[in-house]
């Protein structure tokens, strides 16, 4: 499979201050890439640029071969993410919550947003008021509005925030499942140890700047986990972990 995200010389400046410097990595299609580092490393406004959110301050980013800074409306389109807690109307069932959604993506095919909500373990409680669910199942359903217009990509930006032991191991298991299937995924999170179990490569920021990239099977011949790798990564560089 080929190169599906490449992030060129990517630097993102707010004001005076360097968020990002100079990034440069790629990540190759169907896999499953951990972005890593502490809270303020970076990561989120990586995404948020990655999306259009933030305005690049120089460098790019190509996704599927199309610029992020000047194709940036064909360029998303190959993406679906959530970031953190997905937006939702609480007052509406969940069913009513993705017929709005599917409007705004302008997706028609009622079969295949069915086949997603089975797929998710939701079919019992789609009619269900968001209120009424449980922090898992809202993830569960904002993956869902994620790959509502079948993205080739699914970025996941600390996923297991509040969810408890169960949710987190029925999210671990859907990655993978989709994973099978063929979609990119790229997560970024700091609790290494769940990362580490799906990842197939892992790519480590800390204050705006890459330490290094790894692969699950370099971590296996070092004989070294992922957080022990990270915090050797962050003691060379003289960095903390805020």
């Amino acid at each position: 499979m080929g190169e599906i995200i490449r992030v060129e010389n990517l630097k993102k400046k707010i004001g005076r201050k360097v968020i990002l410097n100079n990034l440069s990595f790629s990540i190759d299609e169907g896999q499953i890439v951990g972005l890593v580092g502490p809270n303020g490393a970076g990561k989120s406004t990586f995404i948020k640029s990655m999306l259009g959110l933030y305005k690049i301050t120089s460098g790019d980013i190509k996704i599927c071969g199309l610029s992020v800074k000047n194709q940036h409306d064909k360029a998303v389109r190959n993406i679906g993410c959530i970031i953190e807690n997905p937006d939702m109307y609480m007052d509406l069932t969940g069913k009513k919550n993705l017929e709005i959604y599917s409007l705004i993506k302008d997706v028609k095919d009622k079969s295949y947003i069915d086949e997603l909500v089975r797929k998710l373990k939701l079919e019992n409680r789609i009619k269900d008021k968001i209120k009424n669910y449980s922090l898992g199942m809202r993830q569960r359903l904002g993956i869902v509005q994620a790959l509502i217009n079948k993205p080739k990509i699914l970025i996941l930006d600390e996923p297991t925030n509040g969810l408890d032991p169960l949710g987190i191991k029925e999210l671990r298991n859907l990655i993978l499942e989709l994973k099978s299937e063929g979609m990119t995924i790229l997560i970024s999170s700091h609790i290494l140890s769940e990362i580490e179990k799906v990842c197939d490569k892992f790519i480590m920021i800390n204050d705006g700047s890459i330490l290094c990239e790894v692969t699950k099977e370099q971590l296996k011949e070092q004989n070294i986990s992922l957080e022990d790798k990270f915090i050797s990564m962050l003691e060379n560089y003289g960095g903390q972990i805020r």
